[in-house]
């Protein structure tokens, strides 16, 4: 019986930044020779086994923000005898938390947002527009997002929990964004664009008479009226909430690195060379080292650290023009020498 002959490698993969679910699927089902689905590209994103990235097709509206160490993380402080206090310390008492609070003392909230990694974000004020491709966090609304579709393709149930942080994208650089809407996109909001056009659909799918139509349409006018004379008046981030999911004009894809990257872990094994690395992550590499050689024996000989923490801040900051050395990708470098190391030392 003659054997089936493989798929071939598009000789385009290389020259696509990034790749749909559906054509990273056929794509690894190729390069490992057995059925990978839509599904298992979604399982794999939830555990953090690939980066799943969004790309925001019509752009989207995101609240920017600022990527900062623990030291620099933004902490509320309330009194002790404010209500937000009080509910605190009851909330606290009602579930049992091992963690005391002084009723005496002002009670610390933590403002930034954890993203792990001893990273943490500090919101601006400031609401843009977003577009191309972005990665997910897989920190709020965009991990559930994620996870229902997945539950959806392999027969689970409905995923009905939410998430009141919203939904959390990183560019390459490492700039971290949430996600917003607005009101006036929300049909439950009175007066809003979004409840307009519900209205017209109701109208039409109803038959509703002309002079009853009329009256409805006049009556949304002056709650739009009201509406806008409000947004108006207030702060224009006042207007803004975070976002419950994402955009439904986005679309899910697979940068080709990512995929690249997931292909040498799994079939590294098969290699009698375990060491080598792709130009890109060798460059990588190559950068924090040169980095840490400044730092320890050049131009930044005198500085000192406190922290790994302050140490990967700063290489970001200083060496911002070299490949791959962000914050995050020292991150992840530093954490897989250090795992390498003790390896090695045990």
């Amino acid at each position: 019986m003659p054997r089936k002959k493989k798929p071939k490698i598009s000789k385009l993969f290389s020259l696509r930044e990034w790749l749909t679910v559906p054509e990273a699927s056929r794509h690894l089902s190729v390069i490992f020779d057995e059925e990978i689905t839509e599904a298992q590209i979604l399982r794999l994103s939830l555990d953090n086994h690939l980066k799943l990235s969004v790309n925001f097709v019509n752009h989207a509206r995101a609240r920017c923000g600022q990527v900062v160490s623990e030291e620099n993380a933004v902490w509320e402080e309330y009194p002790p005898d404010s209500l937000f206090a009080q509910v605190a310390r009851t909330a606290n008492r009602i579930h049992n938390k091992q963690i005391k609070i002084d009723k005496k003392k002002p009670l610390k909230v933590l403002k930034s947002q954890d993203l792990g990694d001893g990273r943490f974000l500090n919101l601006s004020n400031r609401i843009t527009s977003i577009e191309g491709v972005w990665d997910l966090c897989m920190l709020g609304n965009e991990h559930l997002d994620i996870e229902h579709q997945y539950q959806m393709l392999t027969g689970g149930p409905e995923v009905t929990l939410t998430c009141l942080d919203g939904v959390f994208v990183e560019r390459e650089d490492g700039e971290v964004y949430v996600l917003q809407e607005s009101f006036d996109e929300n049909d439950l909001q009175e007066g809003s664009a979004a409840l307009l056009e519900k209205l017209k659909e109701y109208i039409k799918i109803n038959n509703i008479e002309k002079d009853k139509a009329k009256e409805l349409l006049n009556q949304h006018k002056q709650a739009r009226e009201k509406y806008l004379k409000k947004r108006n008046e207030r702060d224009p981030l006042e207007d803004y909430y975070p976002a419950g999911g994402l955009p439904r004009d986005s679309v899910l894809v697979v940068r080709t690195q990512a995929l690249i990257e997931l292909q040498n872990r799994l079939m590294r094994p098969k290699f009698k060379d375990d060491s080598a690395l792709d130009p890109r992550s060798e460059r990588t590499y190559l950068n924090v080292i040169g980095s840490l050689l400044e730092i320890t024996t050049g131009t930044f000989k005198d500085e000192s650290f406190k922290s790994e923490t302050q140490l990967r801040d700063f290489i970001a900051e200083k060496f911002d023009d070299l490949r791959g050395v962000s914050t995050r990708n020292t991150a992840d470098i530093f954490a897989a020498a250090k795992r390498a190391l003790n390896n090695e030392l045990d």
